[in-house]
């Protein structure tokens, strides 16, 4: 089972380490410097009595100098033949403090954990050359311990570990109270954001004015809630009128079964086939309208995409609209080839044109060009053109701009959107537009992608 450890814990947790790592490495410092500062202190408290006790052996005799058991606080001083006999010691040691045999004038220093006969403490041993009276080479050795500065670095620990626990539990509480304070805005958001439901699609969250990532945070989700509550309602109104155009033919097929059943003739049924035939092909169209959206909104529309001559499918939808229509069908190609889905392509151009016939006049002309790296389709009938407020809006789902005369003739306001939709997903764009007082749809198409064996 794995276990879940919230924001706060974990910053917290990050913060008190880091804290914990930084009053260790200045702990461990402090030591180090004070360490070092004590020990140069005590063996320049040791240098300065081996000077003084050199100067001194040039004139006074050694036991004058260092007489036996004469205190010299807790210094230990030995003054050593140039073979390191003791000739004279303030401590009863027969053994020389140290193995230290300087030249004359010249001074030596060394540390060690103890003098045998004398201390366990620590020492800080000097050694200086000298020249006695009767011009023999004579070493002074001085022995500093340092039991008192070791004594002053562990007080030191020992209030640097109480004022670190003290530093660390202040900062603890200050920065488990900071954390909270501003995870109190998500909070806030969070339990704002659980109420919204179905019901509640207009509300949005409380946006903490702190002008940070917390202020963005709350922006993107707003933002994130309006798209939503746009997808819901576009969904709902999809809902809505996909069901008032179902409601159509079906109410026409079951009012023409149920006066058929009536007649034991046969009569109403003769008259009222090829009705039932239109609606329930009409029906079929919806619903493969109603299927392809839905595969588009999934993200699931399966393009098969091969190399195809663009000519030959506006051709073909060309051939198609003449043998269904009285129409006057004009058409204008130029060989062009692409990367993509025929037989999308070819619903693409289904839909326009069935478009253009239900708006014509008269006339429709198609033309197919290529320019640079695209393909440039356009569709004009002679109709009067989209309005330039409605041309944005007129790929949209179950749009009409003329609401009777559309449903009257077929149309379910979806064959545009269809258009668009599948355009869009080969990377191109459609638009509504006019020329010379006609409607013209335009279809533009990039051919970059169009494989070299083309």
């Amino acid at each position: 089972m794995r276990l879940a450890i919230g924001i706060r814990s974990r910053v917290l947790g990050v913060a008190v380490a880091i804290l914990v790592v930084t009053l260790m490495i200045w702990a461990w410092v402090v030591i180090l410097v004070f360490d070092g500062t004590l020990t140069r202190t005590a063996r320049s408290h040791a240098e300065f009595q081996a000077t003084q006790l050199a100067d001194q052996l040039r004139s006074i005799p050694v036991d004058q100098v260092v007489p036996e058991g004469r205190g010299y606080g807790d210094l230990v001083v030995q003054v050593l033949s140039d073979d390191g006999t003791v000739v004279a010691s303030s401590e009863p040691l027969d053994e020389p403090i140290t193995d230290l045999r300087p030249a004359t004038g010249q001074m030596l220093g060394q540390s060690v954990d103890g003098l045998s006969g004398v201390d366990d403490d620590s020492f800080v041993i000097v050694a200086r050359g000298t020249i006695g009276l009767d011009d023999e080479s004579l070493i002074v050795a001085v022995a500093n311990p340092v039991h008192v500065e070791e004594g002053t670095i562990s007080r030191i620990v020992g209030v640097g570990v109480g004022a670190g626990v003290l530093v660390l539990a202040i900062m603890t509480v200050l920065i488990n109270w900071a954390v909270g304070m501003a995870l109190t805005p998500v909070e806030r958001m969070r339990s704002q954001l659980a109420s919204i439901d179905g019901r509640t699609m207009g509300d949005r969250v409380a946006v903490p004015a702190t002008g940070d990532e917390l202020t963005d945070l709350g922006d993107t989700m707003n933002r994130m809630l309006e798209r939503l509550e746009a997808a819901y309602a576009a969904q709902k109104s999809f809902v809505s009128d996909a069901s008032h155009e179902l409601r159509s033919p079906l109410a026409t097929i079951r009012a023409a079964v149920d006066l058929a059943n009536a007649d034991p003739t046969g009569r109403v049924w003769r008259e009222t086939r090829g009705t039932l035939r239109a609606e329930i092909l009409r029906l079929q169209s919806l619903v493969d309208d109603l299927l392809t959206l839905s595969r588009v909104d999934a993200g699931a529309l399966p393009l098969r995409r091969r190399d195809c001559d663009l000519d030959d499918l506006v051709v073909d939808a060309v051939r198609r609209l003449q043998g269904e229509s009285e129409l006057d069908v004009d058409v204008a190609v130029e060989p062009v080839q692409a990367l993509a889905d025929p037989d999308r392509l070819a619903q693409v151009m289904r839909n326009l044109l069935d478009n253009a016939s239900r708006h014509a006049t008269s006339r429709v002309k198609v033309t197919l060009a290529r320019s640079d790296a695209t393909a440039i389709i356009t569709v004009d009938n002679d109709g009067p053109p989209v309005p330039e407020e409605k041309r944005a809006t007129v790929f949209e789902r179950f749009v009409r701009l003329d609401e009777t005369r559309d449903r009257d003739s077929g149309g379910s306001g979806l064959g545009l959107a269809i258009v668009a939709d599948l355009v869009h997903a080969h990377s191109g764009t459609v638009l509504a537009t006019e020329s010379d007082g006609w409607c013209r749809f335009e279809v533009t198409l990039p051919l970059e992608r169009v494989s070299s064996t083309g």
